[in-house]
């Protein structure tokens, strides 16, 4: 719509003077050949088949000055026309070139990304996928092939290359091999299940979430390689009863899960083995006091530990649920990132010293 507004507004000086110099011409044959009754049509004729140049005969007579008036009104014409054209060819070179520059300027951007979420599909659903790993600033690269939804994606700032996500190909150029996720959204579940085995395929460690209309097409996608499938249509179903049955309860966890403004939120942090957290117990850190965060559980493999001792000890691997504001999530998970960081250098200094 942008691109045919300024079109639009390119075009409308041009067509402006091809409609002035129509007008002066019609007027000014009416008036020259009015003692001939001439009609507005016989005027209108003549200045078109001037400033077109086609050039039949004259409907009527035309004396020395009505022939320098045709001059007149031909060269004006045809240089307004000229003009009209070379704004329009001007307009589909500039877009051509900037569509080029637009996609080397995402490949260069898809290039500097790494810890990436990859979304193929901007259906309904992959809009508001998009709009929550917006909000969240989470890193994510959209690969659609509509180009009306590559418009769409471009308009909002987000990352986008316009391509069939089913292949390894476009995959690749969206970075998958240093990728952490990927959300197949894609209307298709066909598509859907080849993205996935795809993905697998290309990043084994990649953690994938799946979109599927078909309950029997669920099990087939996690055989592929998927972690989890969701069908979007009982997931809204689900939400629609929860929110007559208990309404406080979703409104507090749509809350607490949505980042970007919301007071608090609930986040699930990753136990490395160089975290500063390994080895230590959920009462000698102090979390609660020191950072405001509670734990609400630690899943560990198969087993979830809900409400935790204070004696829980952390250990790598763990996924740990806990709840606070964002802004005291943030301080929390900025500390660990920083002294992981430097957990990490000393072990691979040990590690070099040791070989």
């Amino acid at each position: 719509m942008a691109r045919t507004q300024r079109l639009e507004v390119r075009l409308a000086l041009p067509l402006a003077l091809v409609a002035t110099v129509t007008a002066v011409g019609t007027l000014g044959y009416w008036l020259l050949w009015r003692p001939y009754g001439a009609s507005w049509l016989d005027a209108l004729y003549m200045t078109f088949i001037t400033i077109t140049t086609i050039g039949y005969s004259e409907p009527f007579p035309l004396d020395e000055g009505a022939r320098i008036f045709t001059m007149v009104i031909g060269t004006t014409g045809i240089a307004s026309l000229f003009y009209v054209f070379g704004v329009f060819m001007d307009y589909l070179v500039e877009m051509g070139a900037s569509g080029e520059r637009r996609k080397r300027q995402m490949e260069r951007k898809v290039t500097a990304l790494s810890e990436h979420v990859i979304l193929t599909g901007l259906g309904r659903v992959g809009h508001q996928a998009a709009e929550e790993l917006s909000q969240a600033r989470e890193p994510f690269v959209v690969v659609e092939r509509d180009p009306e939804r590559v418009q769409w994606a471009v308009d909002q700032g987000y990352v986008v290359l316009e391509g069939d996500a089913t292949e390894d190909e476009t995959l690749k150029k969206a970075g998958i091999e240093r990728a952490k996720g990927l959300i197949a959204a894609t209307g298709d579940d066909a598509a859907n299940l080849f993205i996935v085995l795809s993905a697998r395929a290309l990043n084994p460690e990649l953690y994938i979430v799946a979109r599927s209309e078909d309950a029997g097409v669920i099990p087939k996608m996690l055989k592929a390689g998927a972690n989890r499938v969701i069908d979007p249509y009982a997931i809204g179903g689900r939400r629609l009863a929860s929110l007559v049955l208990h309404p406080a309860v979703v409104d507090f966890l749509e809350t607490t899960l949505r980042r970007g403004g919301a007071p608090i939120s609930i986040e699930d942090i990753l136990i490395t083995r160089d975290s500063p957290l390994v080895g230590r117990s959920i009462a000698e850190l102090n979390l609660n006091r020191r950072y405001g965060i509670v734990v609400l559980a630690v899943i560990r493999g198969d087993e979830t530990l809900v409400s935790p001792a204070a004696e829980c000890v952390f250990k790598p691997g763990d996924q740990v649920i806990v709840m606070a504001t964002v802004e005291q999530l943030e301080q929390f998970v900025r500390e660990m990132e920083l002294q992981e960081g430097v957990n990490r250098r000393e072990r691979l200094e040990r590690e070099a010293k040791g070989a």
